[in-house]
């Protein structure tokens, strides 16, 4: 078999198992004219090296008349009855 064909293992490729990290915050685009025209397009990871400041990954980009280029961090959901940290 020559490099060509090679493949890495499956867990190669999709990165190292300690990256798994906790979603902060999601990415949203205003996309639309409406209230309601939001789009999420990525998510921000608190860095790994601990310092100040998140790592930004963009699943997309919007292609839409209406997106200005602006970008919004909003923290997940959670549910009503879901505690709180503080």
């Amino acid at each position: 078999m020559d490099s060509r064909t090679e493949r890495a293992p499956a867990d190669t490729r999709r990165g190292r198992d300690d990256d798994r990290r906790e979603v902060e915050f999601y990415v949203r685009a205003k996309t639309g004219p409406g209230r309601r025209d939001w789009t999420t397009i990525g998510v921000a990871l608190k860095r790994r090296n601990d310092e100040p400041g998140y790592s930004i990954k963009l699943n997309t980009l919007p292609i839409s008349k209406d997106w200005d280029g602006g970008l919004v961090l909003v923290p997940p959901y959670q549910e009503a009855d879901e505690p709180q940290d503080d």
